[in-house]
């Protein structure tokens, strides 16, 4: 992926505070339900909680994010209520794909690490599949999965979206290392918020481009 298209999907959030806007929605309900009980805390009675977040508010974010990214790509723009609307329609199928990777995910991390990291990155565009190309829930993993074959595709996505995973668990970390107090915590759903678009901005201009794999590399 080309210097210009990063930079593209960096200036994304400040040019549309729609959907940024939302984007703080989700990271703040998210960052909320996580202080309660994380993804990994199963064994706590409020961890069902965090789960409903992730899976049923989820889908609303990326939807919108997806959709906005995919018409700018291709010139054929939308407004964020008009991507909302849209996302409300496909709601159904992106609830069924979200669980399906997800408990697929978390077979291979039962297993070990990394078969459910693997996992997670081989079946990473299945959104994309549903929003884009209308796929079913479980039509749209197969496609993903033949977007991502062997080793090669994954790692290199692992490697592009690993600084933005790296910086929202860096923040993270700091502000309940360190007593920053109430900023802390406005800086983690920021910096959140803001990962959360980059990588949808990047992940869908990388769907969208014809020779994806080569793409990546490049």
């Amino acid at each position: 992926m080309r210097w210009r298209e990063i930079s593209w999907s960096i200036q994304l959030p400040f040019r549309r505070p729609g959907l940024l806007l939302i984007s703080l929605l989700f990271s703040g309900a998210l960052y909320a339900a996580n202080m309660q009980a994380s993804v990994y805390d199963i064994h706590s009675p409020k961890w069902v909680i965090t789960m409903g977040v992730l899976i049923l508010v989820s889908p609303f974010f990326h939807g919108v994010a997806i959709l906005c990214v995919s018409g700018a790509v291709t010139r054929k723009e939308i407004a964020t209520w008009q991507a909302l609307s849209q996302t409300v329609v496909s709601y159904p199928r992106l609830i069924v794909g979200e669980i399906l990777v997800n408990l697929a995910v978390a077979a291979g991390l039962f297993i070990f690490i990394l078969p459910g990291v693997y996992l997670g990155l081989r079946l990473i565009f299945y959104k994309q599949a549903i929003l884009i190309d209308h796929a079913a829930g479980a039509a749209a993993l197969r496609v993903s999965s033949r977007r991502t074959p062997g080793w090669r595709v994954p790692l290199l996505l692992l490697a592009l979206l690993a600084p933005f995973y790296g910086l929202a668990v860096a923040i993270g970390y700091a502000a309940t290392a360190f007593p920053f107090g109430a900023v802390g915590e406005a800086l983690v759903v920021v910096v959140s918020a803001l990962c959360l678009i980059w990588t949808n901005a990047l992940l869908t201009k990388l769907y969208l481009e014809p020779a994806h794999g080569s793409d990546l590399g490049s």
